[in-house]
């Protein structure tokens, strides 16, 4: 068995209550996309083979925005056995 991000994988979805407004946010997918205009739709050349954003405890961030207020946050996610 390898590990990886549940969230990634689609095995689990990100559910976070928005802190301005109370309304569900919306997972907008890994933050390492985000510094280049194409980098979500461009393959991880950057990150660990199993092309997880990971940060120094092995965990992966994903960027959180609400489409009622326009907030923005981001969540660690750990990687499990999958």
């Amino acid at each position: 068995m390898t590990t990886g991000c549940p969230v990634c994988n689609g095995l689990t979805q990100l559910t976070k209550a928005c802190p301005g407004c109370g309304i569900q946010m919306e997972d907008c997918g890994k933050t390492t996309g985000y510094p280049d205009p194409y980098g979500p739709y461009e393959e991880d050349t950057e990150t660990t083979p199993e092309g997880t954003a990971l940060t120094g405890d092995d965990q992966c961030v994903h960027f959180l925005q609400c489409p009622n207020c326009d907030e923005s946050n981001s969540c660690a996610v750990s990687r499990d056995e999958i």
